[in-house]
């Protein structure tokens, strides 16, 4: 006996919101039922309101959004502290050796990096979206991505799994930038990130993070790791001696970038 016109739409309705989209074939599988009546489900659920019929198939009357990370957006952050992020980026390049495995995590201030690596060769994993694209298209470098989900707003693929392609890496140095940084560590403003990037850590000998100088002052409640695996500071000469005595004194190389006129000049083309 078949399924009841009430009780095969009341599964109609659950499999689309739960898909956003299913098309009428997928319904048919799923469901048992013939084309037409599954097409006549359709434009009577369609009718009261219940979804949307689309073209060989329907969609939800909300679809179901992505999730979203929180922190700002990789599209505004690019246009902050732009001369210091380039300023950083130029001095973190000179620590960077051809043939050297590194490893760079998602964020505008890692993403300045490479700018400085077109003409290297390097061994490179990084998470960020932007700075593969980057690279595929001005260098010559070797780039490795994990497997994950990819987050628009912050360019970045992340995943809350350990079976990606990070655990068969190895890197002598990572670069990453941070939400904040003060003496409790390294801090980021999402879990997801803190999390992924605490695994990034987990594949490499030194860590070295890229902060201007406001990331000094900003603090979250996310730590993705304690001063003492922080091996290098780089930030640029906005940071007070006062401020950069706190990670010195906990045994961190802390190097000052200078601001040079040509990191102001190159603003409006440098991320």
């Amino acid at each position: 006996m078949g399924m009841l016109e009430a009780e095969r739409q009341k599964l109609i309705l659950k499999i689309v919101q739960e898909r956003s989209i299913v098309s009428i074939s997928d319904l048919v599988e799923m469901l048992e039922a013939s084309d037409a009546t599954l097409r006549r489900d359709v434009n009577a659920m369609a009718e009261r309101g219940e979804l949307r019929r689309i073209r060989g198939g329907a969609e939800a009357i909300r679809p179901r959004h992505e999730a979203h990370l929180v922190g700002r957006p990789f599209a505004l952050s690019r246009d902050i502290h732009v001369p210091q992020k380039r300023a950083i980026a130029r001095a973190a390049a000179a620590l960077i050796e051809d043939g050297d495995s590194i490893i760079i995590s998602g964020g505008t201030t890692t993403f300045a990096l490479t700018e400085f690596l077109s003409e290297r060769a390097l061994d490179i994993l990084t998470n960020s979206i932007a700075i593969v694209t980057q690279l595929l298209a001005t260098s010559r470098n070797r780039v490795t991505i994990p497997g994950g989900t990819v987050f628009r707003e912050q360019n970045i693929v992340l995943s809350p799994f350990e079976n990606d392609t990070m655990r068969n890496f190895r890197a002598e140095k990572m670069f990453t930038g941070c939400f904040g940084i003060d003496r409790f560590g390294l801090m980021e403003a999402d879990p997801l990130i803190a999390q992924s990037h605490a695994r990034l850590l987990q594949r490499t000998e030194k860590l070295i993070v890229m902060a201007d100088a406001s990331k000094l002052q900003q603090r979250s409640s996310m730590i993705v790791t304690g001063l003492d695996k922080i091996s290098m500071l780089i930030t640029d000469d906005g940071a007070t001696d006062e401020q950069l005595a706190l990670f010195r004194d906990a045994g961190i190389e802390v190097i000052t970038a200078k601001v040079a006129p040509e990191d102001r000049q190159q603003q409006a083309g440098v991320i």
